[in-house]
């Protein structure tokens, strides 16, 4: 080869994506964001007709109000007990499994139609099929180049391309609103709180620069009840690849401050410690720690449709002793992405293996397992989703994160008898450090009026 061109070959990007003549499939046999199109051959899987969009919404909705269940006349199909566990094994993930194996005489799934209710925007789908023929990773395990805002690897090859399609997949531009969050002991005692969320959500394409590395999400939590707990605040700051950012108060102090622990396996505010940041929706922050493996597709029993938890009146309707209300969970038959981590061998990770259950229709990690340091399945994590048809994006009725050794269990992100959230940008001046904090106070002065 000339010097010349073997220079040129040098200074080439990585290979792209896919090809024209397979991009051409999203739309096609393929959704728009690769998903199989067409249903199972048991046809216990419908093929996607394109979700649920604002033109397809409940009879009676009206804006502001809270989501309709457009499933409403559904009925289970079956409920899976001990009594039958053998006959439908197959398709359950080892963490439920495992719940059926702690929970023996009480643990069951109803099992629902199954209804491919996920759906984007147009402009999603648009920068989704550009993406499949122009985004690479600049290195394994790297961020994608030249990607607009869309999934950046419709047609993934590997795990890194798995995991940047979780962090990059539609969650609209922001949202707000205040929700709440169970700790429930062995004992089935609970202890509440009510916390307030506010958060940006940025493409890869209109990421401001800071310091070398964009800010992918902005996130800012306050506790707001109990008294005792009312005046702490988070402020994260979600990087593309670089360890997050954080300002935090806490109750009695006189300022924010910058935090080194943020991310990771840094606990969650108010959690009880079973809930750390970067399992938040499934997962979130920071791939670099884990290598990614991507093992194909499978069947199975996942939460899905989550109206009816959503709809409960209170949000003590949803909590049961040891698990959730069965009377309002909803588990369909899904096909999902199973994607795998491992903690590097230069990295410290709290859980050294883990398993995640991908939405193909979405990306969304609908299931997840954790593992020890004893190759242990100790932390079984589920996230109850609905499709809000007005955006369309799936939001998230409540996530469940199971402690198989303490037999505790955290309930979060329930919204019952509060505001529906609200879906817009949130500008991204009000995420500075001072603004978090009035923002937290002026919540808490609204709640005593």
């Amino acid at each position: 080869m000339p010097l010349a061109l073997a220079l040129a070959a040098l200074c080439l990007p990585a290979a792209a994506s896919v090809g024209p003549d397979i991009a051409q499939q999203l739309g096609g046999r393929l959704t728009p964001l690769g998903a199989e199109r067409a249903g199972n051959a048991a046809g216990t899987i419908p093929a996607w007709d394109g979700g649920l969009t604002p033109d397809r919404k409940p009879a009676g909705e009206r804006a502001g109000g809270r989501y309709l269940d457009p499933y409403a006349d559904d009925k289970p199909l079956f409920v899976i007990t001990r009594e039958n566990l053998a006959q439908y094994a197959g398709p359950l993930s080892a963490g439920e499994q495992a719940l059926f194996a702690r929970y023996r005489d009480s643990y069951r799934l109803p099992i629902y139609p199954s209804r491919r209710s996920a759906a984007a925007p147009p402009a999603f789908y648009a920068g989704t099929l550009r993406n499949a023929t122009q985004t690479y990773l600049d290195k394994p395990e790297g961020t994608p180049q030249r990607a607009v805002a869309g999934l950046p690897f419709p047609i993934p090859h590997d795990g890194a391309e798995a995991i940047w399609n979780v962090r990059l997949r539609y969650r609209g531009e922001g949202r707000e609103g205040d929700y709440l969050q169970a700790a429930v002991s062995p004992q089935g005692d609970v202890e509440w709180l009510r916390l307030a969320l506010r958060a940006r959500y940025e493409t890869l394409d209109s990421l401001v620069r800071k310091k070398g590395e964009g800010v992918l999400t902005y996130e800012q939590r306050a506790v707001l009840q109990p008294a005792a707990l009312a005046g702490a605040v988070k402020l994260v700051e979600e990087r593309l690849l670089a360890p997050p950012l954080a300002w935090q108060l806490s109750p009695g102090q006189p300022r924010i401050e910058a935090t080194s622990d943020a991310g990771g396996d840094t606990p969650a505010l108010g959690a009880a410690g079973l809930l750390d940041e970067d399992q938040f929706e499934g997962f979130s922050g920071s791939p670099a720690r884990y290598a990614w493996k991507l093992e194909g597709k499978r069947e199975l029993y996942v939460p899905y449709n989550a109206y009816r938890l959503h709809d409960a009146a209170q949000a003590a309707d949803l909590i049961g002793a040891h698990f959730l209300n069965p009377q309002l969970t909803r588990y369909e038959l899904h096909r999902v992405w199973v994607l795998k981590a491992h903690c590097r061998p230069e990295a410290v990770c709290k859980y050294p293996r883990r398993t995640y259950y991908l939405d193909e229709d979405s990306w969304q990690p609908l299931l997840a397992e954790d593992y020890d340091a004893a190759d242990r399945l100790v932390i079984v994590h589920e996230i109850h989703t609905f499709a809000a048809y007005d955006a369309p994006q799936l939001l998230t009725a409540v996530e469940t994160i199971y402690d198989l050794d303490s037999g505790r269990y955290l309930a979060t992100g329930m919204n019952n008898g509060l505001p529906e959230w609200r879906l817009a940008a949130v500008p991204r001046e009000v995420f500075a450090p001072y603004a978090a904090v009035d923002w937290a106070r002026r919540l808490r002065s609204q709640l005593r009026e």
